[in-house]
């Protein structure tokens, strides 16, 4: 049986459980937090003695000796790994299991209270990230999604507006493993002046807004990611595929 690490992303408490089976951890993660009542527990890692660990992989030797195309490897797997694009399994300590506040376990009213206006602030601003961050490539995107065309298929430029596109998202999902929801939100709001200047940021938030009005924009989840609602979209595929 595998201990496990889990954290509300709505009201930060963490908590940890022990299974037996991916199913059974999975089941788990679909049930609502036991402090604040929202389905938003967000899976950290395995606990191993005080550490938080995930399983990650990682390229069995030099990218350039796994990657390798042609026949000479002088690295020290003597060839053995050599243009095999071979991965190899590793954990990787991501964090220390974090102690549970006494304020989160003596049904403190007030306390639960102030973390879910926190909560609400924070998810309004990630809905408002990625809402820019969509804004800002909704051609790219709206031209994806109608065409069911694969990525590759982007001009050079296009693409990599694209993987930097893909970059945010990460970077937006990652957040969530902080430990307080005030370095959430700043981290979030970190992220705007990154994306695009302010009159964009209030463009996207406006068009948002009518959308919305109108009943055919994105709803308010923290899993904001397609591209309904966005916006008009001028451009035809020639433009953005080469």
């Amino acid at each position: 049986m595998n201990r496990h690490f889990l954290k509300c992303s709505y009201c930060e408490r963490p908590l940890s459980v022990n299974v037996e089976t991916p199913a059974e951890l999975g089941f788990v993660l679909e049930q609502n937090c036991p402090l604040c009542n929202e389905k938003a527990l967000r899976y950290m890692g395995r606990v191993e003695k005080t550490n938080v660990v995930k399983q990650s992989v990682k390229s069995a030797c030099d990218l350039r000796c796994t990657n390798a195309v042609g026949p000479k490897c002088d690295c020290v797997c003597s060839n053995e790994n050599h243009g095999t694009h071979r991965l190899v399994v590793f954990n990787k300590v991501v964090g220390k299991l974090e102690v549970v506040e006494k304020d989160l376990l003596n049904n403190n009213e007030n306390y639960l209270a102030r973390i879910k206006r926190m909560a609400v602030a924070k998810n309004k601003i990630k809905v408002n990230v990625i809402t820019f961050l969509n804004y800002k490539n909704r051609v790219i995107l709206t031209w994806l999604e109608k065409t069911k065309q694969p990525a590759y298929r982007l001009a050079y430029a296009e693409y990599d507006k694209y993987s930097k596109y893909k970059k945010f998202l990460e970077k937006i999902d990652k957040i969530e493993d902080f430990k307080s929801i005030q370095k959430k939100i700043n981290s979030l709001a970190h992220l705007i002046p990154q994306i695009g200047d302010t009159l964009e940021y209030l463009e996207a938030l406006y068009t948002r807004k009518e959308s919305l009005e109108q009943g055919n924009g994105v709803n308010g989840s923290t899993s904001v990611s397609k591209t309904e609602g966005i916006g008009p979209i001028p451009v035809s595929p020639a433009e953005v595929v080469s």
